[in-house]
């Protein structure tokens, strides 16, 4: 999804998924890309929780490219 000529998206756990792309559908952009992440993070070592950021920026550059080209 671009606006004013610049890829937009969302990032949120799992536990938000439904409600991001419910709100994104309310405010008319049904197709913004959402990156989701695993929830929770609280109990998480930090060697997880990096796995899971190297995992999610992946995803981000994979629906930054997909936005940039509509």
């Amino acid at each position: 999804m671009t606006k004013r000529g610049k890829a937009a998206l969302t990032i949120c756990s799992t536990a938000f998924k439904t409600l991001g792309h419910a709100q994104a559908s309310a405010l008319g952009k049904k197709d913004l890309p959402i990156a989701v992440m695993p929830h929770p993070f609280g109990l998480r070592k930090r060697d997880e929780v990096r796995a899971i950021a190297e995992k999610c920026a992946d995803d981000i550059v994979q629906l930054m490219t997909k936005a940039g080209a509509k």
